[in-house]
């Protein structure tokens, strides 16, 4: 049936009514999946280079040590105790899985602390890496930033296999943590502001670190040590690099804010036609992205360099940022205190790896579904329900030692603390989502890499954790368990449920903030222009 030019413009009068703002545009289709591909080939990098030390980084179990030889029922701290009680140990016997630093410059027991106290030194890279290509994202744009992120890591790895000692090890490895954690702070930015509204959670579910888990298992087990592995880690950099470059563009987001408007409008066209979504693109499309542009004008955005004090020039953005960045460091204590310790488990530290990222994914795939299926299942919902399984799985951990039955639960103790780690990676992805729906465009990538650098601090403690087993064996787990309470009742109590939400694009009204209100004056004179100029763009989409 052939529609009359009456009914059509009368479709495209409904269509046009219908967009309100960027997210309209942002709809599912072959565009969003090549995000989705881009993605993927960029976070393989970053697992290869987050969990490098816990295969690089493991430990060796101490067989004999001169003249005495130990019982195999013994956890490797026991044996430590034991050396410690012998007090010299010349010439140890090793066994281990795979060959990390630790075997091949003979760190074990107490000197193995160096290698843990490096680990936090590289992490040092990630953090500074957080913030500073936060700016640059913000500054140059998301694909310069991510394009430049992924050739630092590539060429950092060629440095890492040149290394001699320990020192060298570790400045190596800190270049490459700067560019990883400038990739993690730039890529979910990216993704959330090409992704639409209803399939945030799900998309951020599917397609995370944790399917990852087994397959750089699989290439840590085919490389067998640590130079072999940091060759491949600088492998899989390449898909990414060229993928990215050939075919995702930049940000229609980044591009309105920053005024580039005509980029913007091309950019955005081609998303559409690649998507075969041709049918938005109508006649009042730019002045859609004139009119989104202008609000953001009137809201500071062209006048204001936004920087990281203005995540708490109001009361909401101020609790936001501290509840979401408590929840990150919390969360990085727990999931790299254990992963970093994985050796310390019983089992294949291969298999732990891989159960680990099976059990994530299977957690996210169920959740990311019921977010998708059930309006009651939220943000909150998942954060809380994860953070209720590491208290109960933990809590089992030190009910066992409390019990003196470490030895005969050395399964279950295995598999809980297994689980503990799983149940991080659901909230890093809420409270990665809740913070891209309720930061402002402007500061997003502020925000973002603002929490990466509590993220990173996390991680950065996370090595000194286990120290505190040197008093006794659980208590590690208990102050986990501590900060895990107190991550559920501030996130619980404190911050919105955010599903459903369109992004926020503007900064608060400068009469909300708690600090610079002294220039809000300045402003009413640059309020009467802009109302000039957004005036024939409201009458348009009227």
């Amino acid at each position: 049936m052939v529609s009359s030019p009456e009914e059509e413009a009368s479709e495209s009068l409904k269509t046009s009514k219908e967009l309100h703002g960027l997210d309209d545009y942002i709809q599912m289709g072959r565009y969003v999946l090549l995000v989705c591909l881009a993605a993927e080939l960029l976070i393989l990098p970053q697992v290869s280079s987050m969990f490098y030390m816990m295969y690089a980084g493991a430990a060796p179990r101490v067989l004999s040590c001169d003249s005495t030889v130990f019982d195999s029922q013994l956890e490797g701290k026991e044996i430590c105790f034991e050396i410690d009680r012998i007090g010299n140990c010349s010439h140890p016997n090793f066994r281990y899985q795979f060959k990390s630093i630790n075997v091949e410059y003979n760190y074990f027991c107490d000197t193995s602390k160096s290698v843990k106290s490096s680990i936090s030194v590289q992490m040092f890279g990630v953090l500074f890496g957080s913030i500073v290509f936060g700016q640059i994202s913000d500054s140059f744009g998301r694909k310069i930033g991510s394009q430049v992120a992924s050739i630092g890591m590539l060429v950092g790895w060629l440095i890492v296999v040149q290394s001699r000692t320990l020192m060298h090890f570790t400045v190596s490895r800190t270049i490459v943590g700067f560019f990883t954690g400038g990739s993690i702070s730039i890529i979910n930015v990216f993704i959330m502001e090409n992704i639409p509204k209803k399939h945030r959670m799900w998309i951020n579910m599917a397609i995370t670190w944790s399917p990852n888990m087994p397959i750089y298992s699989f290439f840590a087990w085919i490389a067998g040590d640590w130079k072999s592995l940091a060759y491949i880690n600088a492998f899989m950099c390449l898909p990414g690099i060229l993928f990215f470059q050939c075919f995702i563009h930049e940000s229609p987001r980044w591009l309105i804010t920053k005024g580039k408007i005509a980029e913007a409008n091309r950019v955005l066209q081609k998303q559409l036609r690649t998507s075969k979504q041709e049918h938005l693109i109508h006649e009042d499309f730019e002045d859609n992205l004139h009119l989104e542009y202008a609000k953001t004008v009137k809201q500071n955005t062209r006048k204001t360099k936004f920087s990281y004090y203005h995540l708490f020039v109001t009361p909401r953005l101020a609790v936001t940022t501290i509840v979401l960045a408590y929840s990150y460091w919390a969360t990085s204590i727990i999931n790299y205190g254990v992963l970093f310790n994985m050796e310390k488990l019983s089992g294949s530290i291969y298999w732990n790896s891989v159960y680990t990222g099976l059990m994530r994914y299977a957690c996210n795939l169920s959740f990311g579904w019921a977010d998708l299926k059930f309006k009651r299942i939220g943000r909150k919902f998942i954060h809380t329900s994860g953070l209720v399984i590491i208290v109960i799985s933990l809590s089992i951990v030190v009910a066992s030692y409390s019990l003196h039955m470490n030895h005969e639960m050395k399964d279950i103790i295995r598999y809980s603390i297994l689980l503990a780690s799983s149940m991080t990676s659901q909230i890093y992805i809420a409270d990665g989502i809740v913070a891209n729906e309720l930061f402002p465009t402007p500061i997003r990538t502020i925000g973002y890499s603002f929490l990466q650098l509590w993220n990173r601090l996390g991680v950065v403690c996370s090595p000194f954790i286990f120290y505190l087993a040197d008093y006794w064996l659980a208590l590690p787990f208990c102050f986990m368990i501590c900060f895990s309470l107190i991550d559920t009742f501030s996130f619980e109590c404190l911050l919105p449920e955010t599903k459903g939400k369109h992004l926020v694009e503007h900064m608060p009204p400068r009469d909300q903030w708690c600090f610079a209100r002294g220039k809000a004056e300045e402003m009413t004179e640059l309020d009467e222009e802009i109302k000039e100029e957004l005036n024939p763009l409201e009458i348009v989409r009227i």
